[in-house]
């Protein structure tokens, strides 16, 4: 038994590299010998660029492997097109030494992914509790539903501190979204939840938006079908900066002193959702 697991890749794959079985909670009571034997999913890409069908490989056979019996796990190495990283995890700490691939955190439960680098599409994708922080930028559908499903993220924080792809948050459902950079269309369809954009949020926001609460200092276009309300300053934003600081998470003053504009809405749903604007950015 030892105190943390490393993984190193050892070179990175031809195509994408599926490894979802790689999560804390899965190692805590695996030997080295049986992290190793581990199935990993393999796409791999010939010279003309065609692809062959899916197989598995061996985690062992990528990755060295340091340590055994463990719930602290460290993932280093050129990981950008390694996908599903943390998927399905209920406890445990996953650092991820750099870049990761898409579907980091899908459906984890519990537990904190730290990802020291950006992350794919699909971080969070359907995660119903736990914590992912993510030091650079993040793709597309950030918190967003598997596909097909009418429900997104049900739980849990993303904290991001660079840009994000489109629709990040669509169909939250409840749970703490923080991007410290800019955002496309996001909002759309969120149930309830809270999505915090320090930066500029272009292109839609909020559409079919049903009580969920969207906060931006940079700005967003105010579609039509929000109402405006009022403009303060909203005590829970004090808190919620708070909060973030304990978690030795920085993020804009703003927001905890600032005044916002805020706009209910989409009144084409139940009209119960919320847009605060920063209050000089706002034009009411």
């Amino acid at each position: 038994m030892s105190d943390a697991i490393t993984l190193t890749l050892r070179r990175a794959p031809s195509g994408r590299l599926g490894a979802d079985v790689i999560a804390p909670d899965r190692f805590a009571t695996l030997s080295n010998a049986e992290i190793g034997a581990l199935p990993l999913w393999c796409s791999r890409a010939d010279m003309d660029g065609d692809h062959h069908p899916r197989r598995t490989v061996p985690l062992g056979d990528l990755f060295g492997i340091q340590g055994n019996r463990a719930s602290t796990v460290r993932v280093t190495g050129d990981l950008g097109t390694v996908d599903g990283l943390g998927a399905n995890m209920g406890s445990g700490t996953l650092t991820i030494d750099g870049d990761a691939g898409c579907e980091i955190g899908r459906m984890m439960r519990g537990g904190a992914i730290s990802v020291l680098g950006s992350a794919g599409a699909d971080a969070g994708l359907a995660m119903a509790g736990g914590s992912i922080a993510i030091s650079g930028g993040a793709g597309e559908r950030l918190g967003g539903p598997l596909p097909g499903a009418a429900r997104g993220m049900t739980g849990g924080e993303i904290f991001v501190r660079g840009s994000v792809g489109r629709d990040a948050a669509i169909a939250v459902r409840r749970g703490l979204i923080v991007v410290g950079g800019d955002a496309i269309d996001a909002g759309r369809a969120m149930i309830a939840g809270t999505l915090v954009v320090v930066g500029t949020i272009t292109g839609s926001v909020g559409e079919w938006n049903k009580r969920g609460s969207i906060i931006t200092i940079g700005g967003a276009s105010v579609p039509p079908t929000y109402r405006y309300a009022c403009t303060y300053q909203p005590p829970y934003l004090g808190l919620l900066h708070r909060y973030l600081q304990s978690r030795t998470w920085p993020i804009d003053e703003r927001i905890a002193t600032g005044r916002f504009a805020r706009y209910c809405g989409d009144v084409s749903q139940l009209g119960r959702g919320e847009l605060l604007t920063w209050a000089d950015d706002a034009s009411p």
